[in-house]
């Protein structure tokens, strides 16, 4: 795995690529930060789920955003394009699913209380 991202961070250098580049207008959300749920008021698990709808609410709209980009660029895209696009896709999707996992296990710590 690490061939590969040095593989592909190496093509980016030798063809001028930067990670602006690719996806400019597509703005990736921040994971949000998920309280620990054994010492978290129900306030607080409240505020982190809507914080969190939003945040995956966001999430979505980057990986349109991402899917459009790529369509956009239709038969000019190149291996290095393509690859970038696609470890930017899973890495969203990656971050979606442990805000999820994290908000979970606090709700359920919060419960055991």
């Amino acid at each position: 795995m690490f061939r590969i991202i040095s593989f592909i961070v190496l093509l980016g250098i030798i063809t001028g690529a930067t990670a602006a580049d690719i996806a400019p207008a597509c703005v990736r959300p921040d994971r949000p930060r998920i309280p620990d749920g054994s010492t978290a008021s129900a306030e607080a698990l409240l505020q982190a789920r809507t914080v969190l709808e939003k945040y995956l609410a966001a999430g979505d709209r980057y990986l349109t955003c991402l899917r459009e980009f790529e369509v956009g660029l239709g038969d000019a895209i190149t291996d290095v394009d393509g690859s970038e696009i696609v470890l930017r896709y899973n890495a969203m999707v990656d971050d979606m699913y442990l805000a999820g996992d994290e908000f979970n296990i606090a709700l359920r710590r919060f419960k055991e209380q």
